[in-house]
């Protein structure tokens, strides 16, 4: 794919919209639900397919985008996504993470209030946009060579479990770092 081909991340001003969107959206909210909802960071640092996250790490409450995605699909992303991660952010504040279906009732009720589709995920044609490299590991067993991904390689290094090939039934071993 040449240089050229490669979609530019979200403009500062496209992300500002975002911004004031969320805002709108927390508003929106709190009249409905009477009582304040702080306002979350938005970042967008989000990699991969994903057009939208919202995170809770540290106890600190963010939602991110993928400013590429976003950059491409603006429109949908605009009335969509945006509601989507928010209304996360809002029944994590109003039932706590652990309580509630990511997707459910809760959800699609807050989702309501905000007029928008209660729909889980979009399809995307991700072409020239950028995606998340993943590290391989080469094993090998008896009869051949496999690459693992690191989820699978750590849970190895920590003793949580062992592969075996499918052809010769060997366990696999660890031979070296892949791309």
């Amino acid at each position: 794919m040449a240089q050229q081909d490669i979609i530019s991340p979200i403009s500062p001003d496209l992300q500002q919209q975002v911004r004031q969107k969320t805002a709108q959206l927390l508003q929106i909210a709190e009249s409905y639900y009477q009582r304040s909802f702080p306002v979350i960071p938005v970042l967008f640092d989000l990699r991969g397919k994903s057009a939208g996250m919202y995170r809770v790490q540290g106890g600190k409450r963010v939602i991110r985008y993928n400013p590429y995605i976003f950059a491409r699909y603006f429109e949908d992303n605009f009335s969509q996504t945006i509601p989507h991660e928010v209304a996360h952010y809002i029944t994590d504040v109003l039932y706590g993470l652990r309580q509630i279906r990511p997707h459910g009732s809760e959800w699609k009720s807050v989702m309501a209030v905000f007029g928008a589709e209660p729909s889980r995920t979009a399809i995307y044609d991700l072409t020239g946009i950028p995606q998340r490299q993943y590290r391989r590991f080469v094993y090998r067993c008896d009869c051949q060579n496999y690459e693992l991904t690191t989820r699978r390689h750590n849970k190895i290094l920590r003793g949580q479990g062992h592969y075996l090939c499918r052809e010769c039934g060997s366990r696999l071993l660890f031979v070296a770092e892949g791309k």
